[in-house]
């Protein structure tokens, strides 16, 4: 069974952090702290990163279109995915914040309140998976609805289909931003955006 773990906390001990926290007051760690456990960062790239080959050519196909699909929907975000056997001595959430933060996925221009990433990480051998976002996105994408996007997916973890796992936690984190548009159109009276259409595989 898979196990979950979201931020935005401490990616250690799940301590609340802030924007500008530098370490975390409970078990201080910091990302320098992360670079000294973790070691040399691994070259990634936008996207799709499946260092286990664990999606066939057509899904990893499917997966990077309908990532383009998502970009396109909602231009400000960009969402990445990592399968790849992390070190268990450490919890999911440190690596993927380590990754997140040391690795190429997020360009100097969008740090802090301008990072609107998402970094999806999976872990077939131990069971684990985990999202993480940016700043910018924090207010909308809350911890409480990340846990649901990925205990709906975890029946699917579970039986080793990662790619219908993988869209539908795309699909509905495209549901997610989509209600953040409509409430915002709503509570500001804006003229209804054009990112209503569904994402297609």
């Amino acid at each position: 069974m898979f196990r979950i773990i979201c931020g935005m906390q401490c990616p250690y001990c799940q301590t609340p952090l802030t924007e500008t926290s530098q370490e975390c007051s409970y078990c201080s760690l910091s990302l320098q702290g992360a670079n000294s456990l973790m070691g040399p960062v691994p070259r990634l790239t936008a996207g799709l990163n499946d260092t286990l080959s664990v999606l066939k050519k057509k899904a990893q196909s499917k997966t990077t279109k309908s990532l383009v699909k998502l970009s396109q929907r909602f231009p400000q975000v960009r969402m990445h995915i990592i399968i790849n056997k992390f070190d268990p001595k450490y919890p999911l959430s440190t690596h993927l914040f380590w990754l997140f933060n040391q690795g190429s996925l997020c360009t100097s221009d969008r740090k802090g309140g301008k990072n609107h990433s998402i970094l999806l990480g999976l872990d077939p051998a131990q069971g684990r998976s985990g999202l993480i976002v940016g700043y910018g996105l924090e207010p909308f994408l809350p911890q409480k609805a990340l846990d649901h996007v990925l205990e709906k997916a975890q029946p699917l973890l579970s039986k080793g289909n990662y790619s219908e796992a993988i869209l539908a936690i795309i699909g509905d984190i495209a549901e997610l931003m989509q209600e953040t548009c409509d409430e915002l159109e709503e509570i500001l009276a804006l003229a209804k955006t054009e990112t209503s259409h569904q994402i297609e595989y």
